[in-house]
């Protein structure tokens, strides 16, 4: 804490930033300090550090009891100063915004959600964020911004995601085990249980994580998929009879 102190009294933003958040909140060594944290805050910001800008929107989001009245317009303008200054989770949020529409103010408008995303990737290539904005929209396939729908390369954008371990990857998780499925059916046709290329095992752990973490759509799927699995012998594979559903054979 003393040695950032130390930075930041020599004007230097990122040590400003780190200070001020670390004040506000009362972590990292500080004590909480919310007046004098916003103070260092703002100082980075009137310097145009996209990290001090990106920080300042979220408290104008959410606000700052005695100190900072909310305002989502104040927060936007500095959430999109930040992105436009280079920030990658700027970037990554506002390709949120705009790809789900109706978030704190921002309209649906895939082709700037395609955008933000393909900037915050360039900018991180590990952005979870993006990478499941990106892989959303080539899983859809969007044809104003994305002409042809790609499976190849919505399954490497949400296979970055869906490896975050982040809450907001349960969504990704989901349509990964998806498009992993769609491949293989795209590459050969029915057969899905191929020797040496099984995919389901895959599917199913993406599956299950996804349904582990609370995402309903991934329960429905693995509901409907097990009843289906269990209508049929683990041994031959031939469909039980009626009344005899889940029966196996004797092999």
């Amino acid at each position: 804490a003393a040695r950032l102190i130390a930075l930041a009294e020599r004007g230097v933003s990122w040590a400003q930033t780190s200070a001020g958040v670390g004040m506000i909140h009362g972590y990292e060594g500080f004590e909480q300090r919310e007046k004098t944290g916003l103070q260092w805050l703002k100082k980075a910001a009137t310097e145009n550090f996209p990290g001090a800008l990106y920080c300042l929107s979220d408290l104008y989001r959410d606000g700052l009891p005695s100190l900072l009245r909310r305002s989502q317009e104040k927060a936007n303008e500095l959430l999109k100063r930040a992105a436009n200054l280079g920030f990658s989770r700027a970037n990554s949020e506002l390709a949120l915004y705009y790809f789900t529409g109706g978030i704190n103010g921002f309209e649906k408008d895939h082709s700037e959600a395609y955008f933000r995303a393909s900037v915050s990737l360039a900018l991180d290539e590990s952005n979870p964020q993006a990478s499941m904005v990106l892989g959303s929209l080539n899983y859809e396939g969007h044809v104003d911004i994305i002409p042809e729908r790609s499976p190849y390369l919505a399954c490497y954008y949400l296979n970055i995601s869906a490896t975050a371990n982040e809450d907001r990857s349960r969504s990704s998780c989901f349509l990964y085990s998806q498009l992993l499925k769609i491949l293989s059916e795209y590459l050969h046709g029915d057969c899905i249980e191929i020797p040496e290329f099984n995919v389901m095992p895959a599917v199913f752990f993406w599956l299950r994580k996804s349904r582990d973490m609370g995402y309903v759509n991934a329960f429905n799927v693995l509901k409907e998929w097990e009843s289906l699995g269990q209508r049929r012998c683990g041994h031959c594979r031939k469909e039980a009879q009626s009344g005899e559903k889940f029966k196996q054979c004797s092999k």
